[in-house]
């Protein structure tokens, strides 16, 4: 998560190498072991374990997620009266790339990767958690609209898709040039885009816009 102030909240992954590891063996295990059943039969105890241990993993990687969500957005709700987010319409964004029969997808398994990192992230529980921080706190989230923020300098106003490159933005415009990460840039587009003023940092009261972090990020 950038802010516009600069700063970052980020997270390493929410499983370690290992486990990550052991889930991709039992997801090949269980379709393995799916492939082998009868058509009608019941699933066998061994596929049933399989199940749970996948679960146990994935639930361990939702524990992990909730918790930095949880302590994030408790320090920006403390922090900032007010925080300038984007609207993002994440359903849309999640939509399946595979087509149909008569009019096959492109780039599907791109698609289905990036699908994966946006479902991983979950955005959309971060927002829910600031909305009701900032208002059990007396502030409150702004939500402004997610488009052009990320092609757009924040410093003249010159949008191309062009200048970012992953994490990095690099404005385009030869009178002004202004570069630095991309995120930070968004962020700044999203507390612009509110009209909110902000003050000296860490200032209660002060607004601050928070961009999602891209997937592509390391």
């Amino acid at each position: 998560m950038a802010l516009s102030d600069g700063t970052t909240r980020e997270h390493g992954p929410w499983l370690r190498d290992g486990e990550k590891q052991r889930l991709r063996r039992l997801e090949k295990k269980s379709a393995r072991q799916r492939a082998a059943r009868l058509p009608g039969q019941r699933a066998s105890h061994r596929l049933a374990r399989t199940y749970d241990r996948i679960a146990r993993l994935r639930a361990t990687a939702k524990r992990r997620a909730v918790d930095w969500q949880h302590q994030t957005t408790t320090e920006l709700a403390a922090t900032f009266g007010v925080v300038v987010v984007e609207d993002l319409k994440i359903t849309n964004m999640v939509r399946s790339a595979r087509g149909t029969v008569d009019d096959s997808g492109r780039n599907v398994r791109q698609k289905a990767g990036l699908n994966r990192a946006i479902t991983g992230e979950a955005w959309g529980r971060t927002v829910t958690l600031l909305e009701y921080k900032t208002s059990d706190r007396g502030g409150h989230v702004v939500k402004v609209p997610a488009r052009g923020t990320s092609q757009t300098c924040h410093q003249c106003g010159h949008c191309d898709p062009a200048a970012r490159a992953g994490i990095r933005y690099a404005c385009v415009n030869p009178a002004c040039g202004w570069a630095g990460h991309a995120d930070t840039n968004a962020a700044i587009n999203i507390r612009n885009a509110a009209g909110t003023a902000v003050s000296g940092r860490g200032d209660l009261g002060a607004a601050r816009s928070a961009k999602r972090q891209s997937p592509h990020a390391a």
